[in-house]
């Protein structure tokens, strides 16, 4: 699923050729959001998936529900996007200085993996890759709130990358790749010292003065 997603993203970075701060009708966009997020948070969803599916294996429809847990953490992370599209609508269709406001966006993803929320956050995610122990409901109701406790971590993990990802254009492949590679760094890299949290927000910080000067 997630190599098909990636597959469309590329075609959709392709059609959204000069169209990056442009992002549709709620319906475009939720498609296109749903698409970019299969393509990268499923991957590093992986390792609950499979902890799921390896704890229900055995069990009266344990593979739909191991399909309703990676449907219930995309269904996070839309309704996240979809608020992040309201109030990117509520704004001017054309921003001042499109590269200071993407300059401005990544040097604050960048800040905000200092925060406590975000170490935090984090430290769920990881925590949340375990499930210890057994299901403590029926294998849907358990797929669902897995889903969501996940979804919500991740979301309290990313969620400023994912602003500056709506907000520097959704239809740049490159943004998204790079985007991408932190989010895996975020998710399922070792526990991330002190010296390499302020690496990750400085190559953030440049990040934006690139984006800045590509503008």
């Amino acid at each position: 699923m997630a190599a098909v997603a990636w597959w469309l993203t590329i075609e959709q970075s392709r059609s959204m050729s000069g169209m990056a701060t442009d992002l549709g009708t709620p319906g475009s966009f939720a498609g296109s959001w749903v698409v970019m997020m299969a393509a990268m948070m499923l991957p590093t969803a992986l390792p609950l998936v499979f902890e799921f599916a390896r704890s229900a294996e055995g069990r009266r429809g344990w593979q739909a529900a191991t399909g309703l847990l990676g449907l219930t953490y995309l269904s996070v992370w839309l309704a996240f996007g979809l608020i992040c599209y309201a109030v990117r609508s509520g704004l001017p269709m054309s921003l001042p200085n499109q590269g200071l406001v993407g300059l401005a966006a990544l040097v604050l993803a960048g800040l905000y993996a200092l925060t406590p929320i975000k170490r935090a956050s984090e430290a769920r995610c990881r925590e949340l890759c375990a499930l210890h122990g057994s299901l403590p409901f029926n294998l849907m109701r358990s797929a669902l709130v897995v889903g969501t406790k996940y979804g919500l971590s991740c979301v309290g993990c990313s969620a400023a990358l994912m602003v500056a990802m709506v907000i520097i254009g959704m239809s740049s492949l490159i943004w998204i790749l790079i985007l991408s590679g932190v989010v895996l760094v975020y998710k399922l890299a070792p526990a991330a010292s002190t010296q390499r949290t302020l690496l990750i927000s400085a190559a953030l910080g440049a990040f934006g003065v690139v984006y800045a000067l590509m503008m």
